[in-house]
């Protein structure tokens, strides 16, 4: 499995135009974990979860403020998990943040929250040959 990403895979995995890539590494929204000659950017599968959940909370009316409120406590949260990754699951509910490692239950109503996946986000990687077969250029 890979363990750094380019712009364009970023790109092709959240869907999500390169200009906003780069506008939110310029902004200082999410940039890339590693930088190689100055310019070449790589991301990590944080800085994937990070880039994924921003653009699933974009799309379900997030203003700018409640993204960069929001990914700044997911950042600082994402730094003190002991587990993999990709056994994540997060739920999304106005100004609350709650991790969870493997499944997660709701009751009531589920509407009030966004899910995201790591899990799911790592089986896409592994479905991409493109993605897995490739080492990170250097």
């Amino acid at each position: 499995m890979k363990s750094f990403f380019t712009p364009k895979e970023i790109r092709e995995l959240v869907k999500v135009s390169y200009r906003q890539i780069q506008y939110w590494d310029k902004s200082n929204f999410i940039s890339p974990s590693y930088r190689r000659r100055g310019k070449y950017r790589l991301y990590t599968f944080p800085d994937l979860i990070q880039l994924k959940v921003a653009e699933i909370l974009r799309n379900n009316g997030f203003s700018i403020q409640q993204l960069r409120a929001t990914i700044d406590n997911l950042r600082k949260l994402l730094g003190k998990i002991s587990f993999p990754f990709s056994e994540l699951n997060i739920l999304f509910r106005k100004n609350r943040i709650l991790l969870f490692k493997g499944d997660v239950q709701i009751s009531g109503k589920a509407d009030d929250y966004i899910y995201f996946s790591a899990r799911a986000l790592r089986r896409q990687l592994e479905h991409s040959p493109e993605l897995i077969a490739q080492p990170a250029a250097g």
